[in-house]
């Protein structure tokens, strides 16, 4: 299960995920990607309470950083744990991803 909070700080929008990013949730979190980088130029998600995310939620994060790249904005992740960050390790996502 994933919950999804969303708030937009001027031209930041900041997405909280909470719980697991698996196949079944990779369809609705693409979809508050896409509207996340269309309210503004910068994202962030914040990764305090994603327990775990599979290949389908890396395809999303991989879209999300396209679009906001294109919209000529910057993408950030921020207080992602520890099993998180390994498979982010593991599949070269932490070299395309800028962390805080």
């Amino acid at each position: 299960m994933l919950t999804i909070a969303n708030e937009v700080n001027g031209d930041v929008n900041v997405l909280k995920l909470v719980g697991r990013l698996d196949a079944k949730a990779a369809r609705e979190a693409e979809e508050a990607f896409t509207e996340a980088a269309a309210a503004a130029p910068n994202v962030v998600l914040d990764f305090s309470e994603l327990d775990y995310i599979a290949s389908a939620g890396l395809r999303a994060v991989k879209q999300l950083r396209g679009n906001v790249r294109n919209n000529g904005g910057t993408l950030t992740v921020r207080n992602v744990q520890d099993n998180v960050m390994d498979i982010f390790e593991m599949t070269g996502f932490a070299a395309m991803l800028t962390f805080e």
